[in-house]
């Protein structure tokens, strides 16, 4: 299932290019930064201390992102393209006395809207982006040497809405933004398919070019 999607991504991402070559369009890339508070949804606390052993709370995490989309001119400010999200979580504290690191990232496609300028990289947007996605979470502790894993992989959909501030040959955004991630995972000695439901609210700086 990864390696479809991102083989479609790739094949949506190619002929784009191609078509921006016969059409009047243009490709725009972006990077950001951000950060994000982790939301558990459902029984995640509950399985997740089955598979590590211990409990910890939600933590900050920083966010890392970069994409490209191609803009038709005949589409008024609406652009189709491809997304990586990645959040890197800070080390807490759960009630065994280890340390507990929540990382998440996704491969997404995505559609980002200009609704009110009808021009791509300025004013308002909205962006809608689905993927797929990995999930870590790590205990650890130092002292003893211990460390101990957890994995599952899934979808992700996001929703943002934002504002960009053109620049000469670039622009910068600011933008706020959901996420709601369906992960399945392996849990020692119950078997395969634990269902691990999380998501995200936080806020990014995006330089796009």
């Amino acid at each position: 299932m990864k390696n479809i999607i991102i083989t479609l991504v790739l094949f949506i991402g190619i002929s784009q290019y191609v078509s921006a070559q016969k059409h009047k369009s243009v490709i725009y890339g972006e990077v950001g930064l951000g950060f994000g508070q982790t939301l558990f949804f459902g029984n995640i606390q509950q399985e997740l201390q089955a598979a590590l052993g211990g409990s910890f709370d939600p933590a900050i995490g920083n966010n890392l992102m970069m994409g490209f989309y191609v803009v038709p001119e005949r589409w008024k400010g609406l652009g189709v393209g491809s997304r990586i999200h990645g959040t890197f979580g800070t080390p807490v504290s759960g009630d065994a006395g280890d340390d507990y690191v929540f990382n998440y990232y996704n491969l997404a496609l995505s559609l980002k809207y200009y609704p009110f300028s009808q021009q791509f990289n300025r004013g308002l947007y909205t962006r809608t982006s689905i993927g797929f996605g990995q999930m870590t979470t790590k205990r650890l502790n130092e002292e003893a040497r211990q460390y101990i894993h957890q994995y599952a992989i899934g979808s992700t959909l996001t929703g943002s809405i934002g504002y960009t501030f053109p620049l000469k040959k670039s622009a910068i955004s600011i933008e706020g933004h959901f996420e709601y991630s369906g992960r399945n995972g392996t849990v020692d000695k119950r078997g395969d398919g634990i269902r691990f439901t999380s998501g995200q609210i936080g806020g990014n700086i995006i330089v796009s070019f």
